[in-house]
């Protein structure tokens, strides 16, 4: 090895610019150290360039499909719709480029050094840069890793073969494909039905479980199940994928044991959506060569300050372990470079929504009933249906209901949405908890009206039996 130049030295480096490393790097810049983060790829990670941002522009794309038959129906005529897919992926493509645009410029106002290649611990206090002028050595007095994760490859499906493709892979086709199987009923598959069997696919969905989303209780599934029947034709569960081959046309067939029947579905592609895996990204880095530990399944291990065994290093995000969310990764950058810097400061018990953005939306937040009805024998439940809101029927879109649960004292526990702006709607809730808010704080709460979290309160008088609009 040979190294350019010479050696560089910071107060940080952040290894990885995805949410939690580009929030870390600014962060810490402004709490004064010296920073130099290191990106691989593309500034942003996959969560702006491959993951949320461009998933969530196309399922907006999507959503016009539906709502031009209702303006047709309220007496807007819009005339034969068609699709350009290429353009919409233009479309797409600008919004990712203006964020990330944006993120260049936050990094640069606040003089972080962007060093593009890839970081491997020399030592706990260094780090080599293999780009493609030549390697760097960075010695530096923290670090804060934040590689992130990639798609899970499965045994028999890996992503090199004709026709099998990841989630990341699925977001730059340039035409809408007729027929496509999602191997895996997670939120990323189900985000896969929604964008796709909108722009006019055909979509089956290869779950093993009994049920698709495993990680949202039954009440939930079962009402976007009710909405559509994109959610529920073509959706195999208790079916394994057993293998792959390819028929005449070289397309994929993915062969499946359900429920002891071998079926064998074709498809333009077979998108594989079944978790995603850091084993990678940490194998780069030559942990070894530090104090750093792991956890028993395989991620960094960390304490409340997202500090590892090495007190010099620091992990975020993917890195140190689930939930693989973006919004977490935000949130333990800004922890970790604040400690770097001296802060006293810890994630502490956060919470933390999950959301969903099939159609209607899905966000969950705190306890479910099931999992209060575990610690306490009587619980508060209230539940509003969103064809009560006013809101919801201005905007045609009555699907789904709102839910709270509080303890027997009043205090707010959880919060459940189905419909449509709940990845909006469950920040109150969030809010709501992190300040030990209770029911009666939500139902004294004044809504604007007509508004989408007005349900919020409504169903907060439910709970105690007052509701106004509930039926």
């Amino acid at each position: 090895m040979s190294l350019s130049d010479s050696a560089l030295a910071a107060d940080l480096v952040v290894i990885g610019a995805g949410p939690g490393g580009y929030t870390a790097a600014i962060r810490g810049a402004q709490r004064g150290l010296d920073v130099v983060l290191v990106e691989r790829e593309t500034v942003g990670g996959v969560c702006i360039n491959h993951g949320c941002i461009p998933a969530k522009s196309l399922i907006h794309a999507a959503g016009f499909q539906k709502d031009i038959e209702h303006w047709n129906d309220i007496g807007i005529e819009t005339g034969e719709v068609s699709v350009d897919f290429e353009a919409v992926q233009g479309w797409k493509g600008d919004v990712v480029e203006q964020l990330t645009d944006t993120i260049r410029a936050g990094l640069d106002d606040h003089d972080v050094r962007l060093l593009p290649g890839t970081a491997r611990f020399r030592d706990s206090s260094t780090v080599v840069v293999e780009g493609s002028r030549g390697d760097r050595l960075v010695e530096f007095d923290h670090a804060i890793v934040a590689t992130g994760s990639r798609p899970l490859e499965l045994p028999g499906l890996e992503f090199e073969q004709e026709g099998v493709i990841s989630s990341r892979d699925v977001l730059q086709l340039d035409a809408v494909p007729d027929e496509l199987v999602v191997v895996g009923g997670g939120y990323i598959g189900m985000e896969a039905v929604t964008k796709f069997a909108k722009f006019g696919s055909s979509v089956r969905v290869v779950e093993a479980r009994d049920r698709v989303l495993g990680a949202f209780e039954a009440e939930v599934v079962d009402a976007i199940q009710e909405t559509s029947e994109m959610y529920t034709d073509g959706i195999y569960t208790n079916a394994l994928a057993t293998g792959l081959e390819h028929d005449e046309e070289s397309r994929p067939v993915l062969v499946v044991d359900h429920d002891g029947t071998e079926r064998r579905f074709a498809a333009d592609y077979v998108i594989v959506a079944a978790g995603r895996d850091t084993t990678a990204a940490r194998e780069r880095l030559d942990l070894e060569n530090t104090e750093v530990e792991l956890t028993e399944t395989g991620f960094i291990a960390t304490d409340d300050q997202l500090r590892t065994a090495d007190e010099n290093i620091f992990a975020v995000g993917d890195a140190a372990g689930e939930p693989f969310l973006a919004h977490v990764a935000y949130r333990e950058g800004k922890v970790a470079a604040a400690a770097a810097a001296g802060e006293n400061v810890t994630v502490g018990e956060r919470y933390f929504p999950s959301v969903m953005y099939t159609d209607p939306e899905v966000a969950v937040v705190g306890q479910t009933e099931g999992e209060a009805r575990e610690t306490y024998d009587d619980v508060l439940v209230g539940r509003v249906p969103m064809s009560s809101s006013g809101r919801a029927l201005s905007a045609n879109k009555p699907a789904g209901y709102v839910k709270v649960v509080g303890a027997p004292d009043g205090t707010l526990l959880g919060a459940q949405i189905v419909g449509a702006r709940a990845s909006d709607t469950i920040a109150e809730a969030t809010l709501a908890l992190e300040l030990d808010a209770t029911v009666d704080d939500l139902r004294g709460t004044a809504h604007a009206h007509p508004t989408f979290p007005e349900a919020l309160a409504d169903a907060a008088d439910d709970a105690v039996g007052e509701s106004i609009h509930s039926h």
